[in-house]
């Protein structure tokens, strides 16, 4: 993080955004600034005592960023978008002063309050029994007259993935997309060669790396960017037509400074050995869904009738996808597939009279423009490529 002195604004060095939150973002500091009680700020900060009562706040002081912020609150910095909508009148995320005060809430603070409470189910030894208690059991009548007996269970807010689910996966795009500035050669390359050939080494979390590509192509001194290799293109396991193009994320590489036609890097992280050739693309922001996980739909429930596809590609595995498995369905934004959706997984029945097989529960992670990065919740049964998917 940059240091800064109590005087200038605090910068939040951010994830490159992109959709509504980069038209409100800039690397440029706003240049208007203005009093506000006993500080100085370029936003327009609502007065505290106009927050609900007993509302969590934060007084923003000299090196804070939203980044370390959230962190803080949520037990994960990747949550700063989430503190950010909860202040909208922070108008550019880069830019936020001492003085100001935050107003925590959302479900991220909701689960890292629950864990700082120790508010959570833990194991104990049974030294007597507990009565059955029915109370949450219920009868509820569904459409078509069938009664079906339901329990009802305390849901939290979870963290729907991990930051490795999220930048160590990929997504399915156009199979030419544009993606000028790739990983040239090493900086050491006396030593990064393979013994007995002349081959280049494979690189990995803190070697210096060269960049063909500079400030013509877009890198920007300063910023991180996601390394990327392209992969197979990606069939439909249903009706054969070519999907897209996988493309991997295997690490992130930050700009040290850049030329005409060249740049210096660092990788400051890897998933896995980088090669020389990895394409370069602009961090998106992807932060991690928070949502309370509804029950996995049951034999008596009919379909949601809602939008439905299928599962079309996984990470690692093809068959038996379990719990944790990371998998691509043919549904994204153009379908209105949002971060946070949950889908019930199916296959269709060997006896055409009985309905599909409700196998589990996949939750969406990411989304592109017609697929999208789910991960399996819950899976009564073994997944595979090629179930059908139907949202909640």
């Amino acid at each position: 993080m940059v240091s800064v002195r109590r005087v200038a604004p605090v910068l939040l060095l951010v994830i490159a955004a992109t959709g509504a939150f980069a038209q409100r973002q800039t690397s440029q500091p706003p240049r208007e600034l203005h009093r506000v009680g006993d500080h100085w700020t370029a936003w327009n900060p609502p007065d505290p005592a106009t927050y609900p009562a007993g509302a969590r706040t934060h007084e923003i002081k000299a090196g804070d960023t939203l980044w370390n912020l959230a962190q803080q609150y949520f037990n994960s910095p990747y949550l700063w978008p989430q503190l950010w909508e909860s202040n909208t009148w922070i108008e550019d995320a880069h830019w936020i002063y001492p003085g100001d005060v935050l107003l925590i809430e959302g479900d991220g603070a909701n689960v890292a309050a629950g864990t700082a409470t120790g508010d959570s189910d833990t194991e104990t030894a049974l030294s007597t029994v507990t009565p059955r208690d029915d109370s949450n059991v219920f009868v509820q009548e569904q459409e078509g007259g069938i009664p079906t007996a339901r329990m009802t269970t305390e849901s939290r807010p979870i963290a729907l993935g991990t930051e490795a689910d999220i930048f160590c996966y990929g997504y399915i795009g156009d199979p030419n997309e544009p993606m000028p500035n790739y990983v040239a050669s090493h900086e050491n390359v006396d030593v990064k060669y393979l013994p007995g050939t002349d081959l280049a080494a494979n690189a990995t979390t803190g070697d210096l790396v060269y960049v063909a590509g500079g400030n013509a192509t877009g890198l920007v001194a300063g910023e991180t960017y996601l390394v990327v290799l392209p992969s197979d293109n990606v069939k439909h396991p249903a009706t054969g037509r070519e999907l897209g193009r996988r493309y991997d994320y295997i690490g992130q590489i930050r700009i040290l400074c850049t030329e005409d036609g060249r740049s210096r890097a660092i990788i400051t992280e890897s998933c896995r050995e980088i090669p020389i050739g990895a394409r370069l693309k602009p961090l998106p922001q992807l932060p991690i869904p928070i949502a309370r996980v509804p029950e996995v739909a049951q034999w008596c429930d009919p379909p949601s009738g809602k939008t439905n596809g299928y599962i079309v590609d996984s990470r690692d595995w093809s068959l038996g996808l379990v719990e944790g498995n990371l998998v691509q369905i043919d549904l994204g934004r153009d379908n209105a597939i949002q971060p946070g959706d949950f889908l019930t997984v199916s296959r269709p029945s060997l006896r055409t009279d009985q309905p599909p097989v409700v196998l589990g529960q996949i939750g969406v992670l990411t989304t592109e423009a017609r697929t999208a990065t789910a991960i399996v919740l819950q899976a009564r049964r073994e997944i595979l490529i090629g179930d059908r998917v139907e949202l909640r």
